[in-house]
């Protein structure tokens, strides 16, 4: 399997992080996936990358493209959307490995999917692909990822990476909390996006989040540029629906390894 590097942003350490995940997937998942690519950013939507961040209200970190005529099976990952959120004096740290280990082992999660046809057990189904993307795809691939981040945080270093980020968003919340209170909700927004994403246990940063949007969306006279207003009236989503619940996935991982345990022991 090729790597190739095509970001600006610290392309080598972001090399270096790749293989760091990679020891930890299993080489049979990625039999048949030949290239692993890193953007900058998403090449298809200009407008989105003309954006800040917290206006769009989320990120393209990722994208798995299945075998074709004109194309091998590929993983994209684009480095701005990767490791949003980590600062850069920690770009050598395992932060920033665990970071791109969610995307890339979620990318790969439909890899295993689309070539295997199932993750854990065969009685997994899953619509063809059809341009929509399917909820339940979606859910096994973030499954997937977060078997691979549990193996991860069997080492030391990332747990206390983890501890870290974690520690890191609850600090951004709680001073974005206060500039929500002081009505700077510029600031409130952009420090809860970053704190939510860092954290996504952190439903707090993101109802901050969502309630410092609504009145930006209202002040009057707009602090946003046209464009930005343009934006937040035909892209930006008020309403999104309910995330997964990180519980939920920890217990189906749990009962298919389980179920996979008991089958063995027959």
């Amino acid at each position: 399997m090729r790597i190739e590097i095509e970001n600006n942003f610290l392309p080598r350490i972001t090399k270096w992080h790749i293989r760091c995940v990679l020891k930890w997937i299993d080489p049979d998942d990625l039999k048949g996936l030949e290239l692993i690519r890193v953007l900058d950013e998403h090449p298809d939507d200009p407008e989105y990358n003309r954006q800040p961040a917290y206006l769009r209200g989320f990120l393209y970190n990722g994208t798995y493209l299945q075998v074709s005529k004109d194309r091998p099976a590929q993983v994209l990952l684009y480095s701005k959307e990767v490791y949003f959120g980590i600062p850069t004096l920690l770009m050598v740290s395992p932060m920033a490995i665990l970071r791109l280990a969610k995307t890339l082992a979620h990318e790969i999660g439909h890899h295993v999917i689309t070539t295997r046809g199932f993750i854990y057990e065969p009685w997994e189904k899953y619509k063809p692909w059809n341009g929509i993307r399917d909820p339940y795809t979606e859910k096994m691939a973030d499954a997937y990822s977060l078997d691979v981040s549990k193996r991860m945080l069997s080492r030391w270093h990332y747990r206390l990476a983890r501890w870290l980020t974690n520690a890191f968003a609850k600090v951004l919340y709680k001073v974005g909390l206060q500039n929500y209170r002081t009505e700077d909700y510029r600031l409130s927004a952009q420090l809860n996006f970053k704190a939510y994403l860092l954290n996504s246990e952190n439903e707090d940063a993101g109802q901050c989040y969502r309630h410092a949007m609504e009145k930006l969306r209202k002040q009057i006279p707009s602090p946003f540029s046209e464009s930005e207003q343009e934006w937040l009236r035909t892209r930006y989503n008020p309403t999104p629906s309910k995330p997964l619940r990180r519980f939920t996935l920890e217990d189906e991982v749990r009962a298919a390894h389980e179920k996979r345990r008991s089958t063995r022991r027959r």
